[in-house]
């Protein structure tokens, strides 16, 4: 008996030591393959970004050109389904840091789960959404249309405006609050394109996790523009850290901040 209730003490306490919380870093859109699940950043899209974070980190990659909707080899929904198993389940919790497209991947992700993250075994405490490009972006959009009458990859593609916003219920964010934190000061170029700020590659109706497309320059709850209102949707603020008006940061440089 005494043997027993050793082993079991021995047993609750292995299991408590191994209890492991976990960074989850999702990338975004990119002209490299970086499929892998672990500890390894495959072919560096966060460089020193990811120092920033304390504790355990795990890096979910995959084929930065595919539509990050799609399964199947080196591609995000099946990486993220295997990284998030592997890792953030039983006595483990993670916290998940996604950038741009990232952001697409695992809002989509949490949507089609078919119940909260935490009925399905999942233990997710937040999303950190880095210059969000869940509801697509103009230059996709341009790219696609008449403007340059060319039509990209696949992942250009899933972020045309209208693909992306139609792509699944960003209203259902499988109980997992997405916490935003928009760029800043994009290129003329750019900012020629997306309306309202921007950050040179999406504007604050995606990365701010706006209910429709629009031209804004504000990060907040609600916000009337031309007459128009636009709210966040259901499961998404914006980072406590932050202002109303967001961060002074580019589309690249946005990878150094809210990761901590």
């Amino acid at each position: 008996m005494k043997n027993i209730i050793v082993s079991v003490i021995a047993l609750l306490f292995a299991s408590s030591v191994s209890a492991q919380t976990y960074t989850v870093f999702i990338h975004g859109k990119s002209d490299k393959n970086h499929n892998g699940v672990g500890t390894t950043d495959v072919n560096g899209y966060w460089g020193t970004s990811a120092n920033t974070v304390s504790g355990a980190k795990i890096f979910i990659g995959y084929d930065g050109t595919s539509d990050p909707r799609t399964y199947g080899s080196s591609r995000a929904q099946t990486n993220i389904t295997t990284g998030l198993t592997n890792y953030c389940k039983g006595s483990n919790t993670c916290k998940v840091v996604c950038h741009s497209a990232g952001c697409y991947a695992i809002e989509f992700w949490l949507s089609n789960l078919g119940g909260t993250a935490s009925s399905k075994g999942f233990n997710l405490t937040k999303v950190t959404a880095l210059a969000a490009a869940s509801g697509g972006s103009e230059l996709a959009s341009a790219l696609n249309g008449i403007s340059f009458g060319f039509g990209g990859n696949a992942m250009d593609k899933s972020l045309i405006v209208g693909t992306a916003r139609g792509a699944f219920n960003h209203n259902n964010t499988g109980g997992v609050t997405i916490h935003h934190v928009p760029g800043y000061k994009g290129a003329f170029g750019a900012s020629a394109i997306l309306p309202g700020e921007d950050d040179y590659a999406v504007a604050y109706h995606s990365s701010c996790g706006y209910n429709r497309a629009g031209g804004l320059d504000k990060c907040q709850t609600s916000i009337v523009s031309g007459g128009t209102t636009y709210t966040q949707y259901t499961g998404h603020v914006r980072a406590s850290s932050l202002t109303s008006t967001g961060l002074y940061k580019n589309h690249s440089e946005i990878k150094n901040e809210g990761t901590r």
